[in-house]
């Protein structure tokens, strides 16, 4: 869901000390592994959805935690397109998701899985989806970035591509073109957010923010309209209401992002460190979820238990699975497949001098 790449700053040192080691910024890293915990929790609540109580948590979390998670991937990302960012691309994004599409569709073919699966290598299935939009964004930065105004013409690329009836979940281009505005603005304003953003006054308003989008959650009448996987047509509207929806959904998610991110603490935690492999906990549990589905853990819950409890069972769950996932011993266990360096040296040619 999802910043996934590492970004490591280092410190000016006088020209003639040694370099100084690379320190990863612990803000970042808080933020990612909070944004993959609220993606786990949210893939949690969807087996109980039907409860009202639950449905407005699970809206109240698609306002913000997808855009912010582009906003953090933005905020991370190079405009120079080269050798190496196109290698990053193949390699780091393309690569995984083709993996990872072909172990869910393998997956899919067990008893008690709750959906078909993948339809197709260009469809993604659930949440693979952000590998390619990612890697369409980092190739669309460069060409934005050299415009005029490049975020109001993002915005209008965003509203302008739900009228077309052809862009919905094929190759994410629905979503490519509906969060692509959130990307470029964690690209263009995250050092200034992020210093004006602090402070009392900044965390009380965020608060006051997110409550009342918990509030205003419960008017979305379609939580599709929050996925930005749909065209207008596909949710049964005109291209006049589907714009106005599509622009309230940008706003309702800038400023939802700018709020969760300024509450985000700085300081590193004993915790902190896993936040830099978010992308392995973003995709490997869908297959626990899928598999709880199946072994009818989530129908236990709804049946014995009011859906408080199991909002806030499931959110410890959610944060101690992504600790599992996202632990070292399970980056050297799932390394092969989410960051394949193996099939890299087998595929790539390094250039010659």
């Amino acid at each position: 869901m999802y910043g996934f790449p590492r970004l490591t700053t280092v410190d000016a040192v006088p020209t003639r000390a040694p370099p100084a080691p690379s320190a990863r910024d612990s803000w970042k890293d808080n933020a990612r592994l909070a944004l993959i915990t609220l993606v786990v929790f949210g893939h949690c609540l969807e087996p109980l959805r039907g409860v009202a109580s639950i449905d407005a948590l699970y809206r109240f979390l698609y306002l913000f935690h997808m855009p912010a998670f582009a906003v953090l991937s933005g905020a991370v990302a190079r405009v120079e397109v080269d050798l190496k960012l196109l290698k990053r691309i193949a390699f780091q994004l393309l690569l995984p998701y083709l993996l990872f599409q072909a172990l869910y569709a393998l997956a899919a073919r067990m008893p008690g899985w709750p959906d078909p699966g993948p339809v197709g290598i260009t469809t993604p299935y659930w949440l693979l989806w952000y590998l390619p939009s990612l890697a369409a964004w980092r190739l669309l930065l460069p060409l934005f970035m050299r415009l005029r105004h490049p975020l109001v013409l993002a915005c209008l690329f965003a509203l302008v591509a739900g009228s077309a009836d052809d862009v919905g979940y094929r190759m994410s281009l629905s979503r490519i073109a509906s969060f692509f505005p959130f990307f470029l603005i964690g690209h263009l304003y995250s050092p200034a957010w992020r210093e004006r953003l602090r402070g009392p006054l900044a965390c009380a308003l965020a608060v006051a923010v997110l409550l009342a989008m918990g509030w205003a959650a419960t008017a979305v009448p379609d939580p599709r309209w929050l996925y930005g996987s749909n065209g207008y047509s596909a949710l049964g509207v005109d291209d006049a209401a589907g714009m106005l929806w599509r622009l309230l959904r940008l706003g309702a998610g800038i400023v939802g992002s700018a709020a969760f991110l300024a509450l985000v603490p700085r300081r590193a935690f004993a915790a902190t460190a896993a936040g830099a492999r978010s992308l392995q906990a973003y995709l490997v549990h869908g297959f626990i979820v899928k598999f709880a589905v199946a072994a009818g853990v989530f129908a236990w819950l709804e049946s014995g238990q009011p859906p408080l409890a199991n909002a806030l069972v499931l959110l410890l769950a959610a944060w101690l699975l992504v600790r599992l996932l996202a632990s070292v011993p399970a980056e050297r266990l799932l390394s092969p497949l989410t960051c394949p360096q193996w099939l890299e040296r087998r595929l790539w040619r390094a250039p010659t001098a």
